[in-house]
């Protein structure tokens, strides 16, 4: 496909699946690998999309029912994302989704 192993892939899914310390893991293990450390990076920028997004979900949940509804269309949205990456990773695709992917160059992804 695109010069990216059978092995490369799998410890990609595992750094996108098991979110921070799955990246953990593939940045240890497979620190080699370009493909890993991209979706190791992509996942924790993920990590802290998440983190962010708890934070502001937490304070629109006071208002009452429109804090509802956004905060199941933000959280969908997540999920969502989470999904298409699941895919997108084992795919081989080198994936750069909005916000996530801002997070990922301002750790450096770029350097890979």
């Amino acid at each position: 496909m695109s010069g990216v192993s059978e092995d490369e892939r799998i410890w990609a899914f595992i750094a996108w699946l098991l979110s921070i310390v799955g990246a953990v893991i593939g940045l240890v293990l497979r620190p080699g690998s370009k493909y890993v450390r991209y979706w190791s990076y992509l996942s924790i920028a993920f990590f802290i999309l998440l983190i962010i997004t708890w934070v502001i979900t937490f304070i629109i949940g006071f208002i009452p029912f429109i804090g509802f509804v956004i905060n199941i269309l933000i959280y969908l949205g997540i999920v969502i994302a989470y999904i298409i990456g699941l895919i997108k990773v084992l795919t081989i695709q080198w994936w750069k989704p909005p916000i996530i992917y801002n997070i990922a160059q301002f750790l450096g992804i770029e350097r890979i």
